[in-house]
């Protein structure tokens, strides 16, 4: 009988020692890491959000061409770190916003027309900001 009261008081010691050690202690707050994206202008902020909505599914996050639907697509969409040259309307504003506006005929790239000319505008200066940087 003297065992099982030092068993059930050591497990009751074991229990309150962790019971302590387990308790009502503050998490530890994460320090906040500024992600490349707050340091962007409201205009390619905006930009940006358009773009993940409607073209990073293809063209990938950081407009690599890389995007989950890009292996199935023939021609595979552009690469924004591309050379100018090798843009079909160059990667100049002017050339990203013709492409937003008319598509490219033969390609998978389709006009986004619906979107309307101040997303637009928005949307060409992000890829125009992705294509520099």
């Amino acid at each position: 009988m003297n065992l099982n009261k030092v068993l059930i008081s050591a497990v009751a010691l074991v229990f309150a020692v962790f019971m302590v050690a387990c308790g009502d202690s503050k998490p530890k707050e994460e320090p906040v890491v500024e992600t490349s994206s707050s340091s962007l202008s409201p205009e390619l902020l905006q930009g940006e959000e358009i773009y993940l909505q409607n073209c990073s599914s293809c063209h990938g996050e950081k407009g690599a061409g890389d995007g989950a639907a890009a292996a199935a697509l023939n021609p595979r969409p552009r690469n924004y770190k591309s050379p100018a040259n090798e843009w079909k309307n160059g990667n100049s504003l002017a050339g990203i916003t013709k492409t937003l506006k008319e598509g490219i005929k033969g390609s998978p790239m389709v006009a986004y027309t619906h979107l309307g000319d101040d997303k637009i505008a928005l949307l060409a200066q992000y890829v125009e900001y992705l294509a520099k940087n």
